[in-house]
C-alpha cells in the first residue's frame, strides 16, 4: 500500500497549521549572515532578518545535503513508501536539482521532484492541495501529475517596497531595481512559467491603489477561466493588518472560491524581499 509523504523547503512558507493539519514535511534553507549560517524558520525568524538587513548584506543557500538525506530517513521511519518534493523555482534556487541528486540515490523510497517555478505560498498552496488530494484517495501517480498541472495554473503577485535586496542578492537587474526606488513606486513581481525567474508585471505610485492592483491581477485569470473551480492565496512581509483587509476583500469578491490559504513570508525569502510584502493569488483545481 502507498503511503505519500508531501515534502516541500521553507521558501513555499506554510505555514505550521499547515504543516500539522495536511501532515506537511519542511526542509530549512540556509540563511547566510556575517556571524554564521542559519536554518529559516529554525534558528532564524523573519522579524531577525530583517533587523540583520539594517546593517548587512544577507545571502541564502539551499538546504543542506544533511538535511535533505535526514528528510528522506525520516519519513521512511514513518512509514512511507513514497514522496512528492515540491520546491522553489530552479530560476532562483538551485534547491531542485540538489534534491533530485539525492533522491536519486535513495533506496526504498520512491521520489518526484517538482520544479513548482513558483515562490512562497505560490507553491506552498501545491504542496497544501496535494496533501489535501492524498488524504483524498489519489495515488502517487496521480498526484504527480496533478502537480505538474497545478504548477501550470497557479498565479500569485507580490508587491515589495523595494527592489534593493533583490538587486544586492543578484536575483534581478539593475535598471529593475532603479525604476522600483523612483517616486513612490511600488513593483509587482511574479514567476513566469519557464524557469520561475522573477519579473515585473506591473507597478503602482504608493500603497493606495496596491490591494486594488493585485485584486486586478488576479481577476484577469479568473475571468479567463469562468469555469474551473479555484482557491486563493494570500500573503504578508510584517504587514498583518493589511493581510487581513486584502483576505477580507478577496473573500466578499469571490465566495464561489474553495478556500483561502495564507502565509507569513519566512526568514529565506524575506532576506530578499525585505519588509513590507504584500501578495495574492489564484491556483485553480
Amino acid at each position: 500500500m502507498e503511503r505519500i509523504a508531501i515534502i516541500t523547503d521553507s521558501c513555499g512558507d506554510v505555514l505550521p497549521e499547515y504543516q500539522k493539519k495536511y501532515g506537511i514535511f519542511v526542509l530549512p534553507m540556509v540563511v547566510q549572515a556575517s556571524d554564521g549560517e542559519y536554518k529559516d524558520g529554525v534558528t532564524i525568524t523573519a522579524k531577525e532578518v530583517y533587523e540583520k538587513q539594517k546593517t548587512e548584506v544577507l545571502k541564502t543557500a539551499s538546504p543542506t545535503g544533511a538535511d535533505i538525506c535526514d528528510m528522506f530517513e525520516k519519513v521512511k521511519e514513518e512509514g512511507y513508501t513514497h514522496a512528492i518534493v515540491v520546491t522553489l523555482a530552479t530560476g532562483l534556487s538551485g534547491t531542485c536539482n540538489q534534491v533530485k541528486l539525492i533522491a536519486s540515490m535513495e533506496e526504498d523510497l520512491e521520489i518526484y521532484v517538482m520544479d513548482s517555478k513558483s515562490g512562497s505560498i505560490g507553491y506552498g498552496a501545491i504542496a497544501v492541495l496535494l496533501a489535501k488530494y492524498r488524504d483524498a484517495g489519489h495515488s502517487f501517480n496521480e498526484l504527480v501529475k496533478m502537480g505538474e498541472k497545478l504548477v501550470l495554473d497557479s498565479y500569485v503577485y507580490f508587491s515589495i517596497d523595494t527592489l534593493e535586496h533583490l538587486e544586492k542578492g543578484g536575483r534581478i537587474g539593475k535598471a529593475a531595481a532603479l525604476v522600483g526606488g523612483l517616486l513612490n513606486i511600488k513593483p509587482i513581481l511574479s514567476f513566469d512559467k519557464e524557469q520561475g525567474e522573477i519579473f515585473v508585471p506591473a507597478k503602482v505610485r504608493g500603497r493606495k491603489g496596491l490591494q486594488l492592483k493585485l485584486m486586478e491581477l488576479v481577476e484577469t485569470h479568473i475571468a479567463e477561466q469562468p469555469e474551473r473551480k479555484y482557491w486563493l492565496v494570500v500573503a504578508d512581509g510584517d504587514l498583518p493588518e493589511e493581510h487581513t483587509e486584502l483576505e477580507e476583500k478577496l473573500k466578499e469578491r469571490y465566495p464561489d472560491c474553495q478556500g483561502m490559504l495564507h502565509a507569513e513570508i519566512g526568514g529565506a525569502l524575506s532576506t530578499y524581499l525585505g519588509a513590507g510584502l504584500l501578495g495574492a493569488g489564484v491556483i485553480f483545481e
